[in-house]
């Protein structure tokens, strides 16, 4: 982790040798009296850590906190269908780094209905993995994440502000994804099938939102795969802008 992420603001924080925390203090980044590490407020602000004592094996820090920053957020929307398991826990830590705002799983036709039974969607580990997301990018702010019932359902949430509309397509597209001229408060809803594609219907669903088809070359790419090379060149006009 770049950052140590916690749930409130605190003047001093400690924690025993048991603490997973403590062990990754001592052990990976090798802390000392002294030491600083860096810490951010869940959706708040970042700050400093200066390590106080190391009594006990457990760590004491006094804690200095900066003033609050808004989000920075790329302005993309990502509906991705439900896919195995471990795509989407990849999706999730991989596209919270590079800042997805909204995250919109789906039930997709050509999907297995027991993706969404998983342990990843039934315990809190999907909001863990955008948690390591969100500290890999020295970030705060979470995405926010939903699952719907289907595509049309996901379209209906998450397209409904956004200026572009962009959907990944192997078969029927036929131009390649570029970059797209964001203007300020503009967004970008991209969505991507699960691994086996859309459905007649949901090309039809998706056409009917307005979203254009794009492809990424001829090479058939895996889902997380796909997201991260498509959040790249989405994302490269709003760091343009911000530059």
């Amino acid at each position: 982790m770049n950052l140590v992420l916690i749930p409130k603001q605190v003047e001093c924080l400690k924690w025993d040798a048991a603490d997973p925390c403590t062990h990754h203090l001592l052990n990976v980044l090798k802390v000392e009296v002294g030491s600083e590490v860096d810490f951010a407020v869940e959706n708040g602000p970042r700050g400093k850590g200066t390590v106080t004592s190391l009594e006990k094996g457990g760590v004491e820090l006094s804690m200095a906190w900066n003033d609050s920053h808004g989000s920075n957020f790329l302005p993309i929307h990502l509906l991705v269908g439900l896919s195995r398991p471990q795509t989407c826990r990849k999706i999730l830590e991989q596209a919270t780094s590079m800042g997805v705002e909204e995250f919109h799983f789906f039930h997709a036709e050509k999907g297995e209905p027991s993706y969404g039974s998983s342990s990843l969607w039934k315990t809190d580990e999907w909001m863990n993995r955008i948690k390591n997301g969100v500290e890999q990018a020295f970030a705060s702010h979470f995405p926010s994440c939903r699952i719907h019932k289907d595509l049309e359902s996901a379209c209906n949430e998450a397209s409904s502000d956004c200026e572009f509309r962009i959907g990944l397509d192997n078969y029927e597209a036929e131009v390649g994804i570029e970059p797209v001229p964001l203007m300020d408060r503009s967004k970008i809803c991209l969505a991507i099938g699960p691994e086996r594609g859309w459905s007649k219907l949901e090309r039809i669903i998706l056409r009917r939102e307005n979203f254009v088809l794009r492809h990424m070359g001829e090479r058939v790419l895996r889902v997380e795969t796909a997201v991260v090379a498509a959040l790249g060149v989405l994302g490269a006009s709003s760091w343009t802008m911000d530059s």
